[in-house]
C-alpha cells in the first residue's frame, strides 16, 4: 500500500541529504543493492530498519510512510538547496538574501491578505529549544521559550567592526546602555511596548501605569527619544502647554533587551549547542 510513498521518499531524502546509495548502506550496516531496492520499490524496510531511516534522514516514520508532513524538513530541503555548490565566500551573501527576504516576503503576505488576519493569534514554536552555530562567517542564535522567542544572525562586514575602536561611536553607544541601565527605565519601556500603552501618551500617563513618579518619567522619557524610536511634541491646550510623546514601539531596543534577558536570565551558555568559534574581528 506504502510501497511507491516510501521508494520515491528514499529518494528524495537521500538527494536532499546529498549522499550516496553507499553512504546510506554503510551508516545502517546494510549492503548498496538493499538501499538500492528500497528506492525503486522492489522491497520496503522492516519495522526496525524504518526507525533507523527515520533517524538517518532526521524525519518521523510517518513522513516516510507518507501519512504525514514534515515541514521543518522540507525548509531545510529547500534551504539547503540555495547553498549547494557554494564556497565559504559566497556563504554570507547568500545567508543575508535568504534573512532579508523572510520579512520582506511576510510583509507582502500580510499586506495582501490585511483583511484576513483575525485567524485566533500567533502560533509559536516548540517551547524548550535553544541552538546556535558559530563559524568565522556566520553566528546565528534561536531561542524559543515561554519568556523569549528570538532568531538572531550576525555576518562579518567589510569595516571588520572597526567602528568598536571609534571614541564618538563608543560614547553613543555608551549612552544607549546607560539609559537601559537606569533604574525604571525597562518598566517604562516594558508599558510602552504593551497594547495597554496607546502610540501617544504623556509623562503622566505612564507615572500612573507603573508607578514611577512623573518627573522621573517624563526625564526617562525624553532620553527615550533620544536613544530610541519616541517623539515629542507640544499639545497647546486651554488649559496650557502639554508635552505628548509619541512611540509606535522599538523593535530594536525590544530585540536587545530580549537579548540581554537571555544572557543573563536564560540558560548558561555551556547549554547551547555551539559548531565553532565566533571569532569575526580579525577574521579577514
Amino acid at each position: 500500500m506504502y510501497e511507491s510513498k516510501i521508494s520515491q521518499k528514499l529518494a528524495e531524502l537521500r538527494t536532499a541529504k546529498g549522499v550516496t546509495q553507499e553512504d546510506v548502506a554503510q551508516s545502517l550496516s546494510v549492503s548498496n543493492k538493499t538501499v538500492s531496492k528500497w528506492e525503486n520499490g522492489m522491497s520496503e524496510p522492516d519495522l526496525a530498519m524504518l526507525v533507523a531511516l527515520a533517524h538517518y534522514y532526521g524525519v518521523s516514520t510517518d513522513v516516510l510512510l507518507g501519512i504525514g508532513h514534515d515541514e521543518q524538513q522540507s525548509i531545510r530541503m529547500r534551504i539547503q538547496s540555495e547553498f549547494d555548490g557554494l564556497d565559504r565566500r559566497s556563504l554570507p551573501r547568500k545567508a543575508f538574501e535568504i534573512a532579508r527576504a523572510i520579512p520582506e516576503t511576510g510583509y507582502k503576505i500580510f499586506h495582501n491578505n490585511n483583511q484576513k488576519q483575525n485567524d485566533g493569534g500567533i502560533d509559536f514554536p516548540p517551547v524548550a529549544n535553544r541552538s546556535c552555530l558559530s563559524i568565522p562567517e556566520l553566528f546565528d542564535f534561536a531561542v524559543s521559550t515561554d519568556d523569549i522567542n528570538s532568531a538572531v544572525m550576525l555576518l562579518p562586514n567589510r569595516s571588520d567592526f572597526a567602528w568598536l575602536k571609534n571614541a564618538d561611536k563608543q560614547q553613543k553607544i555608551a549612552d544607549f546602555f546607560e539609559f537601559l541601565s537606569k533604574k525604571d527605565a525597562l518598566s517604562i519601556c516594558y508599558f510602552i511596548h504593551s497594547n495597554a500603552c496607546p502610540i501617544r501618551f504623556t509623562a503622566d500617563f505612564i507615572a500612573k501605569n507603573t508607578g514611577i513618579a512623573e518627573e522621573t518619567a517624563t526625564n526617562l522619557l525624553d532620553e527615550f527619544c533620544k536613544v530610541g524610536q519616541c517623539h515629542r511634541t507640544v499639545a497647546h491646550l486651554v488649559e496650557g502647554d502639554v508635552t505628548i510623546y509619541e512611540s509606535y514601539g522599538d523593535g530594536l531596543i525590544l530585540s536587545m533587551i530580549s537579548l540581554a534577558y537571555e544572557r543573563m536570565c536564560g540558560a548558561n551558555v555551556y547549554q547551547y549547542f555551539f559548531n565553532h568559534n565566533c571569532k569575526m574581528i580579525g577574521g579577514k
